[in-house]
């Protein structure tokens, strides 16, 4: 049989949504064995890039044999049409989530096999009509054989990529967590690579705010100062220490900055 060490249900509705209360309650009751977090930042229900970057940060930290349910916003495309649910398997761990594009960004950088997961036009709860039977169907079987159909054609979405040009990268602000930090679309290796071992220097121009180092993390620098660091999946953050980049420095989600290249 086919079972998991942990569940992590990710939702873009909070804490006070009824979904909430009947996701946990599903949970307790049918898998009271088994091991379960839910992870509920405040995004904007069913915005994809924002949900898939918040997964990419948070999923190195989860370990193998991890079952992530994502129980995001799927709007149907037909009131007369079920909306289409899928499983994916992905570097030892399983994913449920909408057919909706979200799957293929989070997995962007992991082969991975989809499948359809079945589905019905009436859900009243997404986790207790699609996902808890799709978990039972699957734990009941052996590793040998996925009780799924495979999926040849998913929905796909992209996150958008820097924009570079005559070494002027622009990157966007894809993500706000708790504190404020802002989160952008460059990852370390492309950073490196794009680098070249060249000085740099990052403008918030509308601020008067240039960084001209990467920190090895928010601590760096004195309270009140901003600092750039790889932090979280390995994506490039502007943070304050004691404060808030979105609010003092206006680097809230779609915000576009520049990062230059220096040559001399």
């Amino acid at each position: 049989m086919i079972k998991p060490k942990l569940i992590h249900v990710f939702t873009d509705y909070g804490a006070d949504a009824t979904e909430n209360s009947v996701a946990r309650a599903v949970m307790h009751s049918r898998l009271p064995d088994i091991p379960h977090i839910f992870s509920q930042p405040k995004l904007a229900r069913g915005h994809l890039v924002t949900a898939a970057m918040f997964m990419q940060m948070v999923l190195p930290s989860f370990g193998e044999q991890t079952w992530h349910l994502c129980d995001i916003t799927h709007a149907k495309l037909s009131p007369r049409a079920a909306a289409s649910y899928l499983a994916a398997f992905a570097d030892s761990r399983w994913f449920f989530a909408p057919d909706n594009g979200l799957l293929p960004i989070i997995l962007q950088d992991y082969p991975a096999e989809f499948y359809s997961i079945p589905t019905q036009i009436a859900i009243r709860s997404v986790m207790e009509d699609i996902y808890m039977p799709a978990l039972l169907k699957l734990m009941q079987s052996d590793v040998s054989t996925i009780p799924f159909t495979t999926k040849e054609h998913v929905a796909k979405s992209l996150m958008p990529k820097p924009a570079f040009h005559q070494n002027l990268l622009k990157l966007t602000v894809m993500y706000n967590d708790a504190q404020g930090n802002a989160i952008f679309n460059l990852k370390r290796e492309e950073f490196e690579q794009m680098r070249n071992g060249r000085r740099f220097k990052i403008s918030v121009s509308s601020y008067r705010l240039e960084i001209d180092r990467i920190s090895a993390s928010l601590f760096d620098v004195e309270q009140g100062y901003a600092t750039a660091y790889f932090g979280l999946g390995d994506f490039l953050q502007i943070a304050m220490n004691a404060g808030s980049a979105k609010q003092y420095y206006g680097l809230s989600e779609g915000t576009v900055i520049i990062l230059e290249f220096i040559d001399a």
